[in-house]
């Protein structure tokens, strides 16, 4: 397929993108920020440029590239910026959401869209699947699930795909949470925090990328979670990663989440364990356990910590 791809460069279209490209598939990719103009190297694609808030270069875009689908990755994913801002977030996430799939309609092409499991409210005691309801505590989540209620209504032939705590991406595209810690082991601290009181699903951005291959093969179209097997706190997160380094001398504090109040004000759902139901009764889940996934991650992309703490 001839594949229109936006925000590719960030996280997941790190992943995403070679993927598509070593299934066969032609990628368009574009973005907003175009300060690495090939981030794929020089035998990936270059990266285009697309504001998705912009009506007119959606629908310039779309009628110049005309694909087969498109895979919408843009978005504003700071919680804290949306909720400082919620004029920037709805119209990044939901308002630009409309023009992008109302071209794709227009167009008779499918779309996917990916979300997240910050839809949900972090009550329920146990995972969260495609046939809870959501209710999201925060802008970010409301812009995101107001996306795809548009995706859903314009678009028949779509694809809304729910990821968790996003993983991938290396030193260069990784600013979440393993990031964080990682940074911290390479600046030498012996002592890290990581709070207990948030629970959630680790995504490894090439797990994701793999599975939504066979998901975009099959048009079975619909709503899926697309999250690594598992759950676990941002804590358990921390614990696995230090166990994988070998660096049993860093000391790993358990805190709530008042601890980072002051960096992090937003409110943040308790729980974003989500299960892959639909995959799974469709016999379609490949999404592996997060503890393996996260294994894997830290030796590709950080093969030196790995090294040192072996060594050490």
């Amino acid at each position: 397929m001839r594949i229109l791809a936006t925000g590719s460069a960030g996280m997941l279209g790190s992943a995403l993108v070679p993927a598509l490209m070593r299934a066969g598939h032609g990628v368009v990719a574009t973005d907003i920020n175009l300060t690495d103009s090939h981030p794929w190297g020089p035998t990936g694609p270059a990266l285009g440029h697309l504001d998705v808030r912009d009506r007119d270069q959606v629908r310039h875009t779309m009628a110049a590239v005309q694909p087969d689908i498109v895979l919408h990755l843009a978005a504003e994913t700071s919680l804290e910026l949306s909720d400082a801002d919620p004029d920037h977030a709805y119209l990044t996430n939901t308002v630009a959401t409309k023009y992008v799939a109302q071209q794709a309609r227009s167009a008779g092409i499918p779309i996917v869209y990916i979300s997240t499991a910050g839809v949900f409210d972090g009550q329920k005691a146990t995972a969260y699947t495609e046939f809870d309801r959501p209710n999201p505590i925060n802008t970010y989540g409301a812009s995101k699930y107001e996306g795809e209620l548009l995706v859903a209504a314009t678009v028949p032939q779509h694809f809304i795909i729910r990821a968790g705590w996003m993983v991938g991406g290396g030193r260069m595209k990784d600013h979440k949470f393993v990031s964080r810690i990682v940074d911290q082991v390479r600046d030498g601290a012996d002592t890290i925090y990581a709070v207990t009181d948030k629970l959630g699903t680790p995504t490894y951005a090439p797990d994701f990328s793999n599975c939504l291959l066979g998901l975009l093969d099959s048009k079975v179209y619909g709503t899926y979670h697309m999250a690594c097997g598992g759950e676990g706190s941002r804590y358990d997160v921390a614990a696995h990663l230090l166990d994988v380094l070998g660096r049993s001398d860093i000391e790993l504090v358990p805190v709530t989440s008042e601890h980072f109040a002051e960096e992090f004000p937003s409110p943040r759902p308790p729980s974003e364990i989500m299960r892959n139901l639909v995959l799974d009764l469709q016999g379609m889940n490949t999404m592996r356990p997060w503890r393996v996934a996260l294994a894997e991650y830290l030796q590709v992309e950080f093969p030196d910590l790995v090294r040192a703490s072996r060594v050490a």
